[in-house]
């Protein structure tokens, strides 16, 4: 059997969301509280810069900038 590498969730994460724009997820943004680092959405923001947010510690904020950004895209057709 192979050997398993294991790796954070956290890592896995931010890894992924990389992943995933770097193959065709163009409409992808990610929204952070202030927790780039501990989340490893950092990893996202080097490669995306224009695709991350930092809403700052106010979750309640994100929560409306995800539902205008969703409506203006529904809108737009995107």
């Amino acid at each position: 059997m192979s050997e398993v590498k294991k790796i954070a969730t956290r890592d896995s994460y931010g890894n992924a969301l990389v992943e995933l724009a770097q193959n065709g997820a163009d409409d992808l943004v990610v929204l952070d509280a202030d927790l780039a680092a501990a989340t490893k959405t950092g990893t996202f923001k080097k490669a995306f810069p224009e695709r991350h947010f930092n809403c700052g510690i106010a979750e309640c904020n994100m929560i409306g900038a995800v539902s205008y950004t969703h409506l203006r895209a529904h809108e737009t057709g995107r």
